[in-house]
C-alpha cells in the first residue's frame, strides 16, 4: 500500500503546549448565492383572480349548522335554507366554471344541508313516533282504569 503522506510536504511535528493559544486559519466569509430574478409575464388587467362561487362560504355554514343543530328542529329548518341558497350558485358555476372557484366548498355545504335535512326529519319521525306511542299508552291505561274500575277492583 502506498502512503498517501509521501506526495505532500512534510511539516514539522511541534508538540502542543498547553496554555498557548494556536490561531486558526482563516476561513473565507460565507456569502449568499446569487439567485436568478424569477421572470415574471405581464398580464394586461393586472393579476387575474377568480371570484368563489355566489353563498358557497353561506351555505357551507348552513350546512355545518344543520347538521350540529339537527336534535332541534332549527337543524331541519337551517338545512332547507343551505339547499335553497345553493341552487343559485350552482347555475352560476355550471353556466361559467372558468369564472369561479369554490365549488367543492358549495358542493360540501349542499351535501351537508341534504345531510342535516334527512337527521332533522328522522328526528321529527322520531317524535311524532314517541307521542303517538304515549298517547296509545295512555289511552290504554286509560280503558284499563275503567274497565278495572266496572270490575269493582
Amino acid at each position: 500500500m502506498e502512503n498517501f503522506s509521501e506526495n505532500q510536504p512534510q511539516q514539522p511535528q511541534q508538540p502542543e503546549q498547553q496554555g498557548s493559544f494556536q490561531p486558526q486559519p482563516e476561513q473565507p466569509q460565507y456569502q449568499q448565492p446569487v439567485q436568478a430574478q424569477p421572470q415574471y409575464q405581464y398580464r394586461p388587467g393586472g393579476p387575474s383572480w377568480k371570484p368563489t362561487v355566489p353563498n358557497a362560504v353561506a351555505v357551507l355554514v348552513l350546512g355545518i349548522l344543520s347538521i350540529v343543530t339537527s336534535c332541534w328542529f332549527v337543524g331541519l329548518i337551517l338545512g332547507i335554507v343551505g339547499l335553497a341558497l345553493s341552487g343559485k350558485g350552482r347555475q352560476a358555476y355550471l353556466a361559467a366554471p372558468d369564472a369561479y372557484t369554490g365549488y367543492g366548498m358549495l358542493n360540501a355545504g349542499r351535501v351537508m344541508s341534504i345531510i342535516g335535512i334527512c337527521i332533522g326529519g328522522l328526528y321529527i319521525l322520531y317524535i311524532i313516533v314517541l307521542v303517538g306511542i304515549v298517547g296509545v299508552g295512555f289511552g290504554v291505561l286509560s280503558e284499563l282504569g275503567d274497565a278495572l274500575s266496572q270490575a269493582g277492583y
